[in-house]
């Protein structure tokens, strides 16, 4: 069983470092209960089947990517359970981590966030400067991916 140990935070996009090689993600979701999801990179596909247990940790299962052609990517996009999402992620390696940077794009353009896996519960994690550890947004449903298909982010309110 693959277990997840995740946490995500909001940045300070005027400290963060020159990110280069990002790649295009549209993703999306076919169910949320187990969360079935979606992932399109160039013309290739990826599905995730995900059950959460608790703030931060889940079980995560994920298909080998698969090359799809252009009718079955407008295909999945039109099943998805709600708009799909547009990002660009970046990985930037900091205290022999992995940060995963997302720079949202289309209706959630603004919204910039940075992902950790750790490798256990209580790995004592170090923050780069670029991350704003006092805006943690793990357990924070409103920035969750599917959230953002129902609910973008140019739509919320001015107090973020």
């Amino acid at each position: 069983m693959g277990l997840e140990i995740e946490r995500k935070f909001l940045v300070y996009p005027e400290h963060l470092p020159k990110l280069t090689q990002g790649v295009k993600i549209i993703q999306g979701y076919l169910a949320e209960t187990p969360s079935v999801r979606f992932r399109i990179i160039d013309n290739q596909m990826v599905i995730a089947i995900k059950d959460y247990y608790s703030e931060g940790k889940r079980f995560e299962l994920e298909t080998p990517a698969k090359m799809i052609n252009w009718e079955e990517i407008v295909k999945l996009q039109q099943l998805a359970i709600c708009p799909p999402i547009v990002k660009v992620r970046y990985k930037v390696n900091f205290q022999d981590l992995i940060w995963e940077i997302d720079i949202y794009q289309g209706e959630n353009e603004g919204l910039i966030t940075a992902e950790v896996e750790l490798p256990s519960e209580d790995y004592p994690l170090v923050f780069p400067l670029w991350v704003n550890k006092e805006k943690e947004i793990t357990g924070d449903l409103r920035y969750s991916n599917l959230n953002l298909g129902r609910r973008p982010f140019s739509q919320w309110k001015v107090s973020k």
